[in-house]
């Protein structure tokens, strides 16, 4: 009998042998790069073996039966003889035989808790299986080679976590697991697909020293066309020592820059030169917030040069990216963002952390294509505390077990020594405090505390007195509130801001405010905390409702920005009850930034005030450091299967969600653009196609929310997709309303 694979729409076969060698090479090669190259070979030559038994055989010809096939080569290397055999004689061999397994019995379904024999699922459950097929006439065709590899082996061993080898010992696996379903992927694709053959063959990405010499001629462009300022000049010095700094050798490196400070360029020119110096395969740009995300990759294409730049999100519009650039150029960001196979990948938080935590296929392939990057945390500090201290742990890992360097780039440095971590501060002349006093732009004063509340009416005022005027807030319904007072007063050029409306709503709101700042016309502007999330916009008046005080330094980064004038000034002022959550995220970082501004004796923004504050908000000063930075027991889960190296790996994935789950999306018919578009839904074989397309016009409600919505019939369901039935409920300055209001029917002009 021939053995087969798999088979493809023109009828021809791939042969077993020939894709289980293929996925071997390739895993090998993976897994190589960080010393676990036998591993992979292992893992690559088994893990299809039992497609070997005749009763696969009999389902790749058509009959409908289902058959275990990824079992098989998981107990093969678990039986004692076998890694004996294979590996070595010691406990150590024995637990990478089951890394191997864990990879081999997980490849389609995801890489499963170890368990017990009783635990229907898992790893161990999958193990004790006795009524598999038999695959003996593997033995025909395929010869598992053996390689010596003790000298790799203990140079693997060497870079583990001392504290804790159990972490260690369960990032690998993860990294084995992830060399194994992208090769198994790809190999497969390039049978299936011919045409992802050739296109991956006319791939050629320039190099890391032809993207360095891009970079340097646009910045050499760029600088020419500054003006010579004070603020350009310190712009330049940042360049000048991320550059210099960038000879260091790898490791955790920080940087400290000033909001407006050109952190995003400079810490690109830090990592192309590091890069360069020591042999680093990509860039990995890691951004927290989705709504600049494209802005910063835009930028980066423009720098670099659009066949450089993988962009990897859930808004990311392929179509939109077709028209500009072309139908071969969308196809080879398809390939790549499965595996992240690119010079630079520009991502957010979200992606890259619970990929690296994650045990499903999809996310995982990608992991070990971050091998040996230099790794660029932008606005490191929003990192959930609750899951600070296992990301902190990760990162640790890449770096001294993988080959990565990584940038912590903020102005709002947290206290990282008291976290546990060692860091190198890349700006050593210009130092951070000097840098701090020359971004100083704005005069921040405090209105009122917890016990001494500042009204909205006063608010109004501030913002009727001023002709430019900003105000932060943070709740949707206070923002909604503040806007309505503001009506009333009949103010010109007003505008509100929040999760209420699209993105492309918000788009369009920015572009009317900046042309206004520039006219030097009326304009006032509520938003909730969104605006602060690296948007380019200049106000000489800010006002802030107390919120964290990196909240506070990145909203007086939108007072006084380009420093137009002398000083700007920032209000911070305490809020009414519905301005600020009576329990909380919110609530608690405002208590501490008020602790902090009440008794720290530096100025409000100073680097010591807001370690202060850090030190306050991660629980280093009164000692619940453990409970508030691992707040879902993560590390701890895995350190306590040091001893026995049973990793639960689909606890750990289930444990670490960065984004809470409980939201709904629905599409807002916004204009004839989004409306053509939700027309097109009922008319194409696959609606989900278009989702990308309409990311740009969803909002996102809660849970409740969205059971009002559908109590009273606003909502229509296409094909799973819910979009707004009632345009009326979209009102066209402050979003979507509540399902519970009353709309109104006349649009009202300002």
């Amino acid at each position: 009998m021939d053995f087969y694979a798999h088979t493809r729409e023109d009828g021809q076969f791939q042969t077993l042998k020939d894709h289980l060698e293929g996925v071997a090479d390739r895993t090998m090669r993976y897994a190589h790069v960080f010393g676990a190259g036998y591993l992979g070979y292992l893992a690559g030559i088994l893990h299809d073996i039992g497609k070997y038994s005749f009763e696969f055989q009999e389902r790749i010809r058509g009959t409908p039966i289902r058959v275990d096939h990824s079992t098989a080569g998981a107990q093969w290397i678990m039986n004692e003889q076998t890694w004996r055999n294979y590996l070595g004689t010691t406990h150590l061999d024995h637990y990478l035989a089951r890394l191997i397994a864990y990879a081999i019995a997980g490849h389609h379904g995801g890489i499963k808790n170890h368990g017990t024999v009783d635990e229907e699922g898992t790893f161990s459950y999958r193990m004790a299986k006795r009524d598999l097929c038999s695959w003996s006439s593997a033995w025909s065709e395929i010869e598992i080679g053996k390689q010596e590899w003790e000298v790799h082996k203990k140079a693997l061993v060497l870079k583990w976590n001392k504290e804790s080898p159990a972490w260690s010992y369960s990032f690998l696996g993860r990294m084995l697991f992830s060399c194994l379903v992208d090769a198994d992927s790809i190999d497969t694709r390039d049978f299936i697909n011919g045409a992802d053959v050739a296109l991956s063959k006319e791939i050629q990405p320039p190099s890391m020293a032809e993207l360095l010499d891009r970079f340097n001629k646009y910045m050499s462009r760029k600088l020419e066309q500054s003006i010579n300022t004070l603020i350009n000049l310190r712009r330049r010095q940042i360049l000048s020592v991320c550059e210099r700094q960038a000879e260091k050798t790898p490791r955790i490196f920080s940087l400290t820059v000033p909001t407006g400070g050109g952190k995003t360029l400079s810490s690109m020119a830090f990592a192309l030169r590091h890069a360069v110096k020591y042999g680093k395969r990509r860039i990995i740009y890691v951004i927290p917030f989705t709504s600049i995300i494209e802005q910063n990759a835009e930028q980066f294409r423009t720098s670099l040069g659009q066949d450089a730049v993988l962009e990897h999100h859930s808004n990311f519009n392929f179509d939109e990216y077709e028209e500009l650039y072309g139908l071969n150029e969308v196809r080879r960001l398809k390939l790549s963002v499965e595996n992240w196979d690119a010079p630079v990948v520009v991502t957010t938080s979200v992606q890259f952390f619970e990929s690296l935590f994650s045990s499903q296929r999809s996310q995982c392939r990608k992991l070990h294509n971050i091998v040996d990057a230099v790794i660029i945390l932008d606005e490191v500090q929003s990192i959930p505390r609750g899951y600070m201290k296992p990301c902190l742990q990760t990162l640790e890992e890449l770096v001294s077990s993988y080959g990565c360097s990584v940038v912590l780039a903020t102005a709002t440095q947290p206290s990282w020594k008291g976290l546990g971590i060692q860091v190198t501060e890349i700006m050593d002349e210009p130092t951070p405090q000097e840098l701090m006093a020359d971004f100083k732009r704005a005069d921040v004063v405090v209105h009122g505390s917890n016990t001494e509340i500042i009204p909205d009416l006063q608010i109004v005022d501030w913002m009727e007195e001023s002709g430019q005027v900003l105000c932060i807030v943070n709740t949707r319904k206070h923002a909604k509130v503040l806007f309505d007072q503001l009506v009333e007063r009949n103010l010109e050029g007003l505008y509100h801001l929040s999760g209420r409306l699209c993105a492309k709503h918000r788009s369009d709101i920015l572009k009317e405010v900046r042309e206004r700042l520039r006219n030097q016309s009326h304009c006032r502007l509520i938003s909730t905390q969104l605006i602060e999330a690296g948007v380019d916009i200049d106000f000489p008046l800010v006002l802030r409702a107390y919120a964290g005080l990196d909240a506070v330094v990145q909203a007086a980064g939108r007072c006084n920005r380009e420093g137009r004038s002398k000083s700007g000034l920032v209000r911070v002022f305490y809020p009414e009850k519905h301005g600020m959550p009576s329990q909380g995220w919110l609530k608690e970082t405002a208590t501490e930034a008020q602790n902090t501004l009440t008794y720290c004796e530096e100025q409000p923004l100073s680097l010591s005030c807001i370690q202060n504050y850090f030190e306050r908000i991660h629980g280093i000063r009164d000692g619940r450091i453990e409970q508030i930075t691992d707040s879902e027991g993560i590390v701890n889960l895995i350190k306590s299967k040091n001893y026995n190296f049973e990793i639960p790996y689909q606890d750990i994935s289930d444990r670490f969600k960065m984004i809470d789950g409980n939201m709904q999306t629905i599409v807002i018919p916004y204009d004839s653009i989004a409306e053509e578009l939700i027309a097109q839904l009922t008319t194409i074989p696959n609606p989900m196609r278009l989702l990308r397309r309409l990311q740009t016009y969803t909002v996102q409600i809660y849970n409740f929310e969205f059971l009002e919505f559908q109590k009273n019939r606003l909502l229509m369901n296409i094909e799973g997709i819910f979009v707004l039935a009632d345009k009326s409920y979209y009102h066209p300055q402050a979003g979507l309303l509540s399902a519970i209001d009353t709309p109104e029917n006349e649009i009202l002009i300002f």
